[in-house]
């Protein structure tokens, strides 16, 4: 069978659940605590590295050709190193869908699932990511590209519903601590952003070419999927108390009314949550798993790569240190571990330029 199973609209569709459910929750906290009022002039200007870092990545998949990043990797490098460099990058997906799996249960539990045994809630979840990475990267693209139009729908009821209780003046005044808050969060809104260098280890699976227009247009999506919650919780709750919470795109919902007798609508976002995570679980999965698997099939890593998820998932977590590991290290060693990714990215482009 063809190993040629998605298209470039699927890719664009990914990169919108997964890294756009990023943006959207995990990194609008942090976001709020570093830069405060001035954090919604913060994702308006990253627009600028992030249009360098998509001109980088168009770069290296032009470079690339139709090879994926473990191709060009086992072809420019000795053995020893692509192994250490695909055990890195296995663990950096493993990680990253732990966070995200982590982060659900912490929501959830604070709202819907208290009474429901942890084990319970942490089962399905598991058994459902697992299946989706079992049927392939097709089944997740597929699912993606059919959530999305429900989960965009619930956004825009959210905003608009939310405009009588918006008030824009608490937008301003900015830069009233000086610059120093503006330029620390964009250690937050780049490490967030720059995940989509990641759509290069999925060149294999495609059947036509990325398009550099449509890779810009998903940017700019993914810009409106941070700064519109970011902005609408300052102008909703004031800057102050949004950043005390950990979880300000989700209180939004709670003021959503629709005329006099139809409140909390917040169980909408139930879905919107669990779709979010549910894809960039998934997905992260998935590549950690076709990595192990690039140098031949082996049919225990993905039973292995689940049951180490669930594990460290079962693992009690304070959710105070938890949310401080984040801001405090997880991201910031994100965005240094991605830097790092685009700098070794283009020096093997240099290499395997050199040896054509």
């Amino acid at each position: 069978m063809s190993k040629k199973l998605i298209q470039s609209i699927h890719i664009y569709v990914l990169l919108i659940m997964s890294t756009g459910f990023m943006l959207h929750v995990f990194i609008v906290p942090s976001m709020l605590t570093s830069s405060h009022r001035d954090s919604w002039v913060t994702v308006v200007t990253s627009i600028i590295p992030f249009m360098i870092w998509i001109s980088l990545v168009i770069y290296l998949y032009k470079k690339f050709k139709n090879e994926d990043v473990l191709s060009v990797m086992y072809k420019v490098f000795y053995k020893p190193i692509s192994y250490l460099l695909s055990s890195i990058f296995v663990v950096y997906f493993l990680m990253t869908a732990f966070v995200t799996f982590r982060f659900t249960l912490i929501w959830a539990n604070t709202n819907y699932t208290q009474d429901m045994p942890l084990f319970v809630v942490v089962l399905l979840i598991s058994v459902m990511c697992f299946y989706a990475v079992y049927t392939g990267i097709r089944s997740i693209s597929t699912m993606a590209f059919l959530i999305l139009p429900i989960v965009s729908l619930f956004g825009f009821i959210v905003g608009i519903g939310n405009v009588k209780n918006k008030d824009y003046g608490l937008l301003f005044p900015i830069f009233e601590k000086g610059h120093h808050e503006f330029f620390h969060g964009f250690i937050y809104s780049c490490s967030g952003f720059f995940e989509i260098i990641f759509i290069l280890f999925l060149n294999s699976y495609l059947k036509d070419r990325v398009k550099a227009k449509w890779l810009v247009v998903v940017s700019l999506i993914l810009l409106m999927l941070i700064l519109g919650p970011l902005s609408g919780a300052i102008m909703e709750f004031g800057p102050n108390e949004a950043e005390k919470m950990r979880n300000p795109v989700y209180e939004q919902w709670k003021l959503l009314t629709i005329g006099e007798n139809i409140t909390r609508l917040d169980f909408l976002s139930i879905f919107q949550w669990l779709s979010g995570a549910f894809i960039r679980i998934s997905l992260n999965l998935f590549l950690a798993n076709y990595i192990i698997n690039y140098s031949g099939r082996k049919k225990w890593s993905l039973p292995l790569l689940s049951l180490i998820l669930l594990i460290a998932v079962m693992i009690p977590w304070n959710a105070t240190s938890f949310f401080y590991f984040l801001h405090n290290y997880f991201f910031p060693i994100n965005l240094i571990f991605l830097l790092c990714t685009m700098l070794i990215l283009i020096f093997m482009s240099k290499l395997k330029g050199d040896s054509t």
